[in-house]
């Protein structure tokens, strides 16, 4: 296994899953085992440096690439609908707000209506 100093972008993504007794980072301390979901690297596992992304910047695969592609392309796939199905319902939601807000304002407009034709149809036929 190779370790390397690699420089990560936060937005590369990753996420923290447990921490590993033993290995170290540049920093000296315990190296966390983390899950990349970069394009690149959807889904592996690597030890980095607890502290990231302020840290040293300590990268170390925990896997080896085992030549998975059609895994990794159907993670991205699947996190790339997932955001889509995100704004969606987030412009929805949105869209439900402004029409709530119309029709409450339709409403008032529409009893302010019934109370002046009420009152035409009262001094028109009273």
């Amino acid at each position: 296994m190779k370790m390397q100093k690699v420089k990560m972008e936060v937005a590369s993504g990753s996420s923290t899953t447990r921490r590993n007794s033993g290995r170290r980072c540049f920093c000296r301390l315990p190296v966390s085992i983390r899950q990349a979901w970069t394009d690149r690297n959807s889904g592996r596992r690597f030890y980095g440096c607890p502290r990231f992304p302020k840290g040293c910047n300590y990268l170390c695969w925990f896997d080896e690439d085992d030549g998975t592609d059609w895994q990794i392309q159907a993670l991205l796939e699947a996190r790339d609908e997932i955001e889509e199905k995100t704004r969606v319902i987030e412009q929805l939601t949105q869209t439900i707000s402004e029409m709530k807000s119309n029709f409450e304002k339709k409403v008032k407009v529409d009893d302010e209506n019934e109370d002046e034709i009420i009152r035409k149809f009262e001094e028109f036929y009273l």
